[in-house]
């Protein structure tokens, strides 16, 4: 299994720094591989869980519905987040939310939960850490979303309640599933954190560049 993960790891990490130059270069042919890295990123994540129980999967499971129905709520009333609705970039939508935007919920709490445990020593430090990490890399994707065709807000962008609510969920989601979240392999956590934050990062300060010559 060490292997395995080690190797897959590798291999994720060659796609995404082949995915964020190659934004760069040809958006309109990269952006579609969009939802099959989030699924692969999410099957490496679990990969690395150990051991890997059924009731990891179901806690895992359990928070992407749980995002999906939030997200459900945020985009037909625009009470959780502000008035927004998704593009066409992440892939099938039902009720207006990408299936995939729930997995990436479950990936990012999860992984940032894992992350936080190897830097801070108390549930609160770490539940805390976790959703402002979360929160942080929130805030650096809508500086793009909009390019990307992932979301848009009808403002322009993204308020204060959108990062709130981001915190607070987060917090909660946390503080529920503290004790199932906490396994896992942190190094695995914190390279694709990096990796998110890496290709968010690279298209964020090229985007003037890449989508407006």
């Amino acid at each position: 299994m060490n292997q395995l993960r080690k190797y897959a790891l590798y291999f994720l990490i060659l796609v995404y720094v082949s995915g964020g130059i190659g934004f760069l270069l040809k958006p309109d042919f990269f952006a579609p591989f969009t939802p099959l890295t989030l699924l692969l990123t999410c099957f490496v994540f679990l990969l690395s869980q150990s051991p890997f129980t059924l009731n990891y999967l179901m806690v895992f499971f359990s928070i992407a519905l749980s995002g999906f129905l939030i997200e459900v709520m945020g985009v037909q009333t625009g009470f959780v987040f502000g008035n927004y609705s998704y593009g066409e970039a992440l892939g099938y939508k039902i009720m207006g939310v990408p299936l995939t935007i729930s997995i990436n919920w479950a990936l990012l709490i999860s992984s940032s939960l894992v992350m936080s445990a190897k830097f801070f020593e108390t549930k609160w430090q770490r539940i805390l850490a976790a959703a402002a990490f979360v929160t942080i890399l929130d805030i650096l994707i809508e500086r793009i979303a909009p390019q990307l065709d992932f979301w848009y807000f009808k403002s322009g962008d993204a308020g204060l309640q959108n990062y709130m609510a981001w915190f607070v969920i987060s917090s909660l989601i946390g503080f529920t599933f503290y004790k199932t979240l906490l396994k896992g392999h942190k190094n695995t956590a914190l390279i694709i954190l990096v990796l998110q934050f890496f290709f968010f990062g690279l298209l964020f300060l090229f985007t003037n560049f890449n989508f407006q010559n």
